[in-house]
């Protein structure tokens, strides 16, 4: 297939996953895969843009590399905090912590809490670094003051931002019939009529997906909010309505 596309895979960089569940022992397969009569590695996890996606999409190991990665940028904020007033130390934050825990965060944050327990004591170090608080104090007036998204909250923007798109037909073509109205259910009218069908989970690795976690958080949005003329002006309100309706973060 790559030779009929004229492309050129580094052979050396190739690898394979087979995903299943972690209930289940996912056994290699007997048969050696390779590309050009050269056996191709078989991995538990791989990086795919930037993004590690392991055998059983628990993102335990991404989770774990942005971790290590957001302690050591937290290191260095903290060793100039004392020279440095808030507004700037938050300036670090948005250029050294912030894009760590917003990259594909629409995808490895849905999941359990407890998967995100580290990274989220890390984002509470830092925003009590910032305010000038104690490593004791309770971090919910901080988050208030300065501002600040935590990662579900983070999370919760990303998925709202995806159905925006969506409904403004803005998504590449693959999306276009990802979600179904309600409309397109009933015939009758009822009171949800134009929200979004929710879609049957079995497992909780489907549960957590966009095409699950979307319909839901968007049929919750205000009608204002959802009738927003232009996505900046969406995600600003979106943003607002998250601060204003943050769960108190301990």
């Amino acid at each position: 297939m790559h030779i009929a596309n004229k492309l050129s895979l580094n052979l050396g960089k190739t690898n394979y996953v087979l995903f299943g569940s972690h209930r289940k022992s996912v056994r290699p397969t007997d048969y050696i895969l390779s590309i050009d009569n050269i056996p191709i590695a078989h991995v538990n996890s791989s990086k795919f843009l930037g993004v590690f996606i392991n055998q059983h999409l628990t993102w335990n190991d991404h989770i774990n590399n942005i971790s290590n990665k957001v302690a050591k940028n937290i290191g260095i904020v903290a060793r100039v905090s004392y020279l440095l007033p808030a507004r700037v130390l938050q300036s670090l934050y948005y250029s050294l912590v912030y894009p760590n825990l917003t990259y594909c965060n629409i995808a490895w944050a849905s999941n359990y809490p407890s998967r995100l327990t580290r990274l989220s004591i890390l984002q509470r170090r830092v925003v009590r670094i910032i305010a000038g608080k104690p490593q004791i104090a309770n971090t919910a007036e901080g988050y208030s003051l300065l501002r600040i998204l935590n990662i579900p909250q983070i999370n919760k923007l990303q998925i709202c931002e995806f159905m925006y798109r969506f409904i403004n037909n803005t998504l590449p073509p693959t999306f276009n019939s990802y979600f179904s109205n309600m409309s397109d259910v009933h015939s009758h009218y009822i009171r949800s009529f134009n929200n979004l069908t929710r879609t049957y989970a079995r497992t909780n690795t489907r549960y957590f997906t966009i095409r699950c976690a979307g319909p839901p958080a968007w049929n919750k949005l205000p009608k204002p909010i959802r009738n927003l003329p232009r996505l900046p002006l969406f995600k600003k309100e979106i943003r607002a309505l998250l601060l204003v309706c943050s769960e108190h973060v301990i």
